[in-house]
């Protein structure tokens, strides 16, 4: 088989901008043009009845819509081609003979469709190589690219931004506060839990809140991003016998597990539980790893795991109003099916799920429900870039930390205002403004299916 003629078309164009199908069976489109398109397949295939190609219409370049006018727009406009000519030829795919498919086509629908696609493209790729991301992203989604250039003067001040002037609801839930660091460990340790809030509230310019939020009755002790901020042993037992003089109920978060921290954690578990046991009581394990799961299976008598922030995925992004439009689509996530509850459940004992508010409407299972406001997480990584920047001058000479000096104790990384995000740490939050209005506004959470109010102000 052999193909005389050629279509000079755009090669290689990105799978998700045109998905083809072969009577039904999806092919993988190679090259567009606006007379025709090739795809290749791995198996000689025979006669075609009809190809169906789907166009992507969201790469708008220039022709901004917003958002909620977004929301109601098809994403792809499908063309069916009844008639067309093929030729074949066979190429060599690294020892194996793949067959490429030349279709020409001759329909004024199709040839309409590949020429807008194509232009837009080629807009795209122009704009990618001339322009900064922020340019790019204004023309593409009319994100605000000139608000990048105002930024806070400092922490301080973001979080005077933020917090100074929010006013909390009331409702009966049960409300936690997490102490994730070290400054928030001997802060705790030094005062009374009542003065403690009050403090914590005045140093994250939030007292509008304090005044009118009851005393948090759990803390959750630990961090779920990074092992170098989980208190020192010696450190973690003063909390828990300070935690049971005060009446607080007590949740451990642990981080991620990397091999050189298995024998020290396991060693740590086990002291837990025999402490647990001696109380005739439990601890509540906020579980960021698998493998954390699986050593917790000896001992759900005393520690109860509860699904973290990290396991528990889902999609969040500040601009997820520019890059997705409708979010509806993500309103459920995995723990939304119920066998795969049950698994977990079953697997691993798990009876309590840790959730963050980020920024849309989410649905809740019929479970035990932890929402973690006002900020989400979007970004870990172990290889800290703050870390990075402090002792190597530039983010991209990561290395893994095994002695940090805990930089991270008095620098963040701040970003343009209007997308309220901070890098704290080895991750990057953002602030769910709808959860600081409504914060504590307990009874809507209670309607949610939400039993847990987490708070966290970094």
């Amino acid at each position: 088989m052999s193909g005389k003629r050629e279509l000079h078309g755009v090669s290689m164009i990105p799978f998700g901008l045109v998905a083809g199908f072969a009577d039904g069976q999806e092919i993988r489109v190679t090259e567009l043009a606006e007379s025709g398109f090739c795809f290749r397949t791995v198996d000689e295939i025979g006669k075609v009845g009809k190809f169906r190609v789907c166009f992507y219409d969201g790469l708008r370049c220039g022709e901004m819509i917003g958002a909620e006018d977004r929301k109601n727009e098809t994403t792809y406009t499908e063309v069916e081609i009844g008639s067309f000519e093929m030729d074949a030829r066979v190429e060599d795919g690294l020892g194996i003979p793949v067959y490429v498919y030349s279709v020409f086509v001759d329909q004024e629908k199709y040839r309409e469709c590949a020429r807008e696609l194509i232009l837009r493209y080629d807009k795209f790729v122009r704009l990618k190589l001339e322009c900064e991301d922020g340019e790019l992203a204004e023309a593409l989604t009319g994100y605000p690219a000139e608000k990048d250039e105002w930024f806070a003067e400092d922490f301080e001040e973001q979080k005077a931004d933020w917090f100074s002037e929010r006013k909390a609801g009331n409702g009966d839930i049960e409300l936690a506060v997490e102490l994730d660091r070290p400054e928030l460990y001997e802060r705790y340790l030094s005062m009374k839990f009542c003065d403690f809030m009050g403090w914590y509230w005045n140093v994250n310019r939030a007292e509008k809140l304090g005044e009118q939020l009851p005393i948090p009755g759990r803390i959750y002790v630990g961090n779920a991003f990074c092992h170098l901020l989980f208190p020192e042993k010696k450190i973690l037992f003063k909390i828990l016998e300070k935690a049971e003089s005060e009446d607080l109920e007590v949740t451990i978060t642990s981080s991620y597990l990397r091999e050189f921290m298995l024998e020290s954690v396991e060693k740590l578990l086990d002291e837990l539980a025999e402490w647990c046991k001696i109380r005739k009581t439990s601890l509540e394990i906020a579980v960021n790893d698998w493998g954390m799961l699986e050593l917790l299976k000896d001992r759900n008598g005393f520690l109860v795991p509860c699904m973290g922030t990290l396991l528990n995925k889902r999609k969040k992004d500040p601009r997820m109003g520019y890059k997705q439009g409708d979010t509806g689509l993500f309103l459920e996530n995995s723990l939304n099916a119920d066998f795969y509850r049950e698994y977990l459940r079953d697997m691993f004992g798990i009876q309590r799920y840790e959730w963050e508010s980020c920024g849309y409407r989410q649905e809740f299972p019929e479970e035990k429900n932890s929402i973690h406001v006002p900020f989400y997480q979007t970004n870990t990584s172990q290889y800290c870039t703050l870390y990075a920047v402090c002792k190597n001058g530039e983010r991209g000479r990561q290395e893994l930390p095994e002695d940090c000096p805990g930089y991270c104790g008095e620098k963040v990384f701040l970003y343009p205002k209007h997308l309220k995000m901070v890098g704290r740490y080895n991750s990057l939050f953002a602030l769910d403004e709808s959860a600081v209005f409504g914060m504590m506004n307990m009874d809507s959470w209670k309607e949610q299916k939400i039993d847990r109010v987490v708070v966290n102000l970094l």
